[in-house]
């Protein structure tokens, strides 16, 4: 069992770290477990040597890769974890891809606080029955 004090329950990515910090405040001051990374190398560096249950996610990083190239590389690292997409992206390929990997959910922005912590709090339940 991994040691409890590499677990998280939440990895942020979003390279507006304006975002990424109201989102990953929100979420802890809800008493969740989070933590943050404003560039994909820093998240996939991290989920190699931590767990983490849910991966909330935006999808355009501002880099050669996008939301769903981290999940995609994650799970062949072997991450269980469970994914949300957050994206203002409509293209029905995006969506596609999402559908392929699995993601639990696919959120399209501007996200409320409320919806947004309904979403992580079903993705987390999802992923503790998963992990049981």
């Amino acid at each position: 069992m991994a040691d409890a004090s590499k677990q998280v329950d939440i990895l942020v990515l979003d390279d507006d770290v304006d975002l990424l910090s109201s989102v990953a405040d929100l979420l802890a001051d809800c008493g969740y477990r989070v933590k943050a990374f404003a560039d994909a190398d820093s998240a996939i560096d991290f989920a190699m040597g931590q767990s983490f249950a849910v991966g909330l996610f935006d999808y355009r990083l501002g880099s050669l890769k996008n939301g769903l190239d981290v999940v995609e590389k994650m799970q062949a690292l072997g991450c269980k974890s469970v994914y949300v997409m957050i994206t203002a992206d409509v293209e029905q390929a995006t969506q596609m891809r999402a559908i392929h990997l699995k993601l639990f959910e696919f959120m399209r922005k501007p996200v409320q606080p409320d919806k947004l912590l309904e979403t992580v709090q079903r993705a987390l339940d999802h992923a503790h029955r998963a992990a049981a």
